[in-house]
């Protein structure tokens, strides 16, 4: 049996798409989780394996060290080689990156480049990557050819990744780049969710607020030119973005059986944005947000919104869930870890 490797399979995104990867395809291949809690808990671990009814391998190993890398590849080689690479292990927080740009390079540059070697030097062939939206300009509808221009490191990280992934890809393999917006919600049972160590998005934020943790949410800059003067962005539902990682990593395997060598990349959004008030509004029905306005913060950009017609049309994958169900199934995952 071979397995998939699942780099970040602790945090928000990496641990419900491993749920839903598991539903999917969880009996054909062994799952390997890596990890280094950086910005999460163990306990997800304990979370992942009550849904699924089963205990996964778990390595908490940073992939900014090669040798520990290397030897979870090592370990697997003779029994479940991995064959396939679900990579979501990043520092990702805008402000932080604009304050440490060494620091955001170090991790998420290198750390994917140790990954990379290894997948060279173990012929694993099947790289799937967690990009970003924030390759790009502020833009409303922005498409996979609207070119790279990132506005902070963070950004200028998974731009400097993508170029090494199809730098690679010419000597042949398969290479997904999923450059995906905004991802909120939570499951629908509430055990798994966003609880960063340390929130830098909005919703975390406006959890933090829902609960009584903080006081209120401060909304950065009300005179962007949008309609509200806030910040306008794609959100897309957790579980959606997750589905699209199962629907991309069968098309690898597709392609893998076939011995076809393969690149693409595509934006994973729902194509309509909403401001910052959007969402506290819509959340508000469920329980008051006190916010309140200040300074705008450097490296935010007033409105992105994924144009996702290639995703429909070369992958059949469309999102399913509106803001409605984002903020319930949020609100739903935050009271329960009270």
């Amino acid at each position: 049996m071979q397995s998939i490797l699942i780099t970040g399979g602790l945090g928000y995104i990496g641990s419900i798409t491993i749920t839903e990867l598991y539903k999917a395809i969880g009996k054909q291949y062994k799952i390997i989780i890596l990890d280094n809690l950086s910005n999460s808990k163990i306990q997800v671990l304990d979370s992942i394996s009550s849904i699924i009814g089963e205990q996964l391998d778990l390595h908490i190993v940073d992939i900014q060290n090669y040798n520990q890398l290397s030897e979870v590849f090592n370990k697997y080689k003779e029994t479940n080689p991995i064959n396939y690479i679900i990579h979501f292990a990043a520092l990702k927080a805008v402000g932080e990156s604009v304050e440490n740009p060494i620091k955001y390079y170090q991790n998420n540059v290198v750390g994917t480049l140790n990954l990379l070697r290894c997948a060279e030097e173990y012929k694993c062939q099947n790289f799937l990557f967690s990009s970003s939206a924030t390759v790009y300009a502020p833009g409303e509808f922005v498409d996979e050819e609207a070119p790279f221009k990132p506005s902070n490191p963070y950004g200028e990280t998974k731009v400097t990744i993508e170029y090494l992934i199809k730098s690679l890809s010419k000597k042949g393999g398969r290479y997904l780049c999923l450059r995906y917006f905004n991802p909120v919600g939570a499951t629908k049972d509430g055990k798994l969710g966003e609880m960063p160590n340390k929130p830098n998005n909005l919703f975390p934020y406006i959890e933090q607020v829902a609960i009584g943790n903080l006081e209120q949410l401060y909304v950065f800059g009300n005179d962007y030119n949008t309609h509200d003067g806030t910040g306008i962005r794609d959100y897309i539902h957790v579980l959606d973005l997750a589905e699209a990682h199962v629907v991309a990593l069968q098309e690898l395997i597709k392609r893998d059986e076939k011995n076809e060598n393969y690149y693409d990349y595509f934006n994973i959004g729902t194509g309509k944005g909403f401001s910052v008030l959007d969402i506290v509004n819509e959340y508000s029905k469920l329980v008051p947000i006190k916010y309140q306005i200040t300074n705008k913060r450097v490296g935010d950009v007033a409105i992105l919104v994924a144009n996702p017609n290639k995703t429909k049309e070369k992958l059949g994958w469309i999102a399913k869930r509106g803001l409605t169900e984002m903020c319930q199934d949020s609100y739903n995952f935050i009271k329960s870890k009270q």
